[in-house]
């Protein structure tokens, strides 16, 4: 199959090549005859939006994927609807090459190589935990034997208390020169036996990420650790929050069955990344506090399912004081994610790991 390409950037052609199609450059829009059977990617500013039901009708037999180029996550919605109504694929504005390759595979139901070692931990608004939780996972892994990197992804609340001498935005300039080193890694903060990368402590830098640097931070990490938690934080309107979600193998949500109208927002905003409810897990935190609905209600509402329930902890700063019931809990979590990853948890007994 072709894949031709109106509007489309050399670099992005270039990758799309190298994952092994053949891509047709077009400086204008091809002859329907050419395309039939093949696919068209129409970018933003060569196809008008106003023309998408001009262009499915002029290529009734060709897959059509457009690519919208406007960057922020508002105002793409209906766009997204009308593809929707007219059998158009989708791109968001913030989409890489690789996540323009992973859709085409999924268009053309191919299985993609690459496995993901990336667990994002994101929230349903500022304040619910995410740090914590993530902090609870890496250290619970890190226990259970296997090496761990948390990286502070939340551009917009660094997650730390003191200024540090490595964190996000200290290592933007070898972000944007793709200059990491497995040495930087070895740099991080050790605690509770796993590394951690502290968030940007520059918040004028907040917007200035790219999609590409995010990337590229994430798959580095990953060389260096059997399993990498991502810290997204709950502000969808950054490059590193959609990257993350993009690039994560497992997504657990933090929320409060008081937050039932904000996940209403987040699956919808999701489901425009090819994200389902089915592809994240809860974590109920303070969960037991003024509930207005229970948990399961809301699990079963949104056609997801609970990974943890974590107790109401007042004044809480660090790490989540959790009862002995608790800590139980998530260590059967996190032997079952280890499985998934293909990680057999270490077994001690009579005081040695086996």
């Amino acid at each position: 199959m072709k894949i031709f390409s109106l509007g489309l950037d050399q670099l992005t052609i270039n990758d799309i090549r190298q994952a092994g199609y053949t891509v047709v450059m077009q400086t204008a829009l091809p002859d329907p005859q050419q395309t039939a059977g093949h696919m068209l990617i129409a970018a933003s500013g060569q196809a008008e939006v106003s023309e998408l039901r001009g262009l499915r009708e002029k290529y009734p037999d060709t897959i059509i994927l457009f690519f919208y180029m406007e960057h922020g996550v508002r105002g793409y919605h209906g766009i997204h609807l009308t593809c929707e109504e007219l059998g158009v694929h989708f791109l968001p504005p913030r989409s890489t090459s690789s996540a323009i390759i992973e859709k085409i595979r999924m268009i053309l139901k191919e299985d993609g190589d690459e496995r993901s070692n990336v667990v994002g931990v994101l929230g349903s608004g500022p304040g619910i935990g995410c740090t914590s939780m993530a902090g609870l996972l890496a250290g619970r892994i890190a226990a259970a034997g296997r090496r761990v990197i948390l990286l502070g992804m939340n551009v917009y609340d660094p997650g730390y208390d003191r200024k540090t001498a490595i964190s996000l935005d200290r290592l933007r300039p070898k972000l944007t020169g793709n200059r990491l080193h497995d040495e930087d890694f070895d740099q991080l903060i050790v605690q509770d036996g796993y590394r951690y990368l502290p968030g940007n402590f520059d918040y004028l830098s907040a917007q200035d990420y790219q999609e590409n640097e995010m990337e590229y931070l994430l798959d580095r990490a990953s060389d260096n650790a059997d399993i990498v938690i991502a810290d997204l934080g709950s502000v969808p309107e950054s490059a590193a929050w959609y990257t993350g979600m993009r690039k994560s193998a497992l997504r657990l949500l933090v929320t409060h069955p008081k937050h039932e109208h904000r996940l209403e927002s987040l699956m919808d905003l999701a489901g425009h990344m090819d994200l389902t409810p089915q592809d994240f897990k809860l974590i109920l935190n303070r969960s037991g506090l003024e509930e207005t609905v229970s948990p399961k209600s809301m699990a079963l509402r949104f056609g997801t399912e609970i990974f943890l329930n974590i107790p109401y902890y007042p004044q809480v700063s660090g790490n989540l004081p959790l009862g002995k019931k608790e800590l139980v809990q998530a260590d059967e979590k996190v032997r079952v994610l280890l499985s998934v990853f293909g990680f057999e948890p270490e077994i001690k007994k009579k005081g040695i790991f086996l």
